[in-house]
């Protein structure tokens, strides 16, 4: 009987923990369930009328929503705003570090990575300390902020895609012509506009929930379609990034603002209407390829792993490349040493390692015929370039 009686004992003890284990499961997020989507996420998966749909952490708040618990504590705050983590990066991290899955900001997405570890790495230093006013290229820009990831986010939601913000540096950033003055855009109107598609990865994710709740989307930059007013929404993008780089955002013709020396007349735009130069910018504002920010620079960061070279190639594509003998020509190490940047200002959060994202559209204009073909498609310009924006 005794061991008949342990038999039930452990049988049960084992049942006990598997159902203990079951909640468990199920808690830390996997698989995802609409009201526990990633570790430590709960929400709610009924939207104001009646849908179900698995509400998000950020916007599009609804009447019963439970968002704000996955970042305030109403008791136990570590700080005024009683966010759950000391620092908003530490806050920021706590989730989009790789602890969910998916939006790990460490690993490559359209925006880059904020993975210091590898040769090249540059990055918008959200964690140091440093001020917005710091920014290269600043010249109207004096803000005193320090630069965190709300100086481009806003996490309780914004009109634009991927949480970016309608205000950058303290004002507004995205203008356009109304009566011949450029004017800012009411607030609440959408101006950036990205080629976003759903994550394939997180099907399962994505088919819990309904229009407006919760989505894992890949993104691939700007859409380079018409955005408010008819203005194209790279333009509106490069603005969002000379909201604090304002000299580097300009036509070629116009140059910048900051060393102006007489004898130089300025085109008359907004920018460089005051201005007279002695320096010149690739065009920033332009809708055009390769003429907007988004063309060449990431806007998390960059690093050997991510970048390309010319002919469009990153390290893991180097990886498969053989010889005729079928032996592979790069050894990771050889690889990454291909793609260092060696620039002398570093790699900037570029998309292309050193100059090769201006190789790629003027190589065959200033080296015709100097190009192995191999590296050149069926219109005759370089791979690469079909990958600039």
């Amino acid at each position: 009987m005794s061991k008949i009686r342990l038999g039930l004992s452990t049988v049960l003890v084992l049942f006990l923990l598997g159902l203990f284990s079951a909640v468990a499961f199920a808690e830390d997020g996997v698989p995802p369930t609409s009201t526990n989507p990633a570790p430590g996420i709960h929400v709610g998966d009924v939207d104001n009328f009646g849908n179900k749909s698995t509400h998000k952490t950020h916007g599009n708040f609804q009447n019963n929503t439970n968002s704000c618990a996955n970042c305030h504590s109403t008791h136990n705050g570590e700080d005024e705003m009683l966010l759950m983590k000391e620092g908003e990066y530490e806050l920021c991290m706590s989730c989009h570090d790789g602890t969910m899955g998916f939006y790990d900001v460490t690993k490559s997405s359209g925006a880059g990575t904020f993975d210091d570890s590898h040769l090249s790495s540059s990055m918008h230093n959200v964690d140091s300390g440093l001020k917005v006013g710091s920014a290269p290229g600043r010249y109207l820009n004096n803000s005193t902020a320090d630069l965190e990831c709300s100086s481009c986010h806003n996490p309780h939601g914004s009109a634009n895609d991927r949480l970016l913000n309608e205000t950058v540096a303290g004002k507004a950033f995205a203008t356009s012509l109304v009566n011949g003055v450029q004017t800012p855009a009411p607030t609440g109107t959408k101006t950036i506009v990205l080629d976003l598609t759903e994550d394939p990865a997180y099907a399962e994710l994505n088919a819990l929930t309904g229009t407006g709740g919760l989505k894992i989307l890949k993104s691939n930059g700007p859409k380079g379609l018409a955005s408010y007013n008819g203005v194209n929404d790279k333009i509106y993008y490069s603005q969002f990034c000379g909201a604090c780089h304002d000299d580097y955002f300009a036509k070629r013709n116009a140059g910048t603002s900051s060393s102006p020396i007489p004898g130089k007349p300025s085109t008359g735009s907004p920018i460089t209407a005051i201005h007279t130069h002695d320096t010149y910018t690739h065009t920033t504002n332009s809708s055009s390829q390769g003429r907007s920010c988004a063309a060449c620079h990431y806007a998390h960061g960059t690093d050997a792993t991510i970048m390309l070279d010319a002919a469009g190639r990153t390290v893991a594509d180097l990886l498969q490349v053989k010889d005729a003998e079928g032996k592979n020509l790069f050894t990771q190490e050889t690889a990454e040493a291909y793609m260092k940047d060696v620039s002398a200002k570093g790699s900037s959060l570029k998309k292309f390692t050193n100059m090769a994202v201006c190789f790629a559209c003027h190589g065959t204009s200033i080296a015709p015929g100097q190009i192995d073909p191999q590296f050149l498609d069926g219109t005759g310009r370089l791979k690469g370039r079909a990958k600039i924006k």
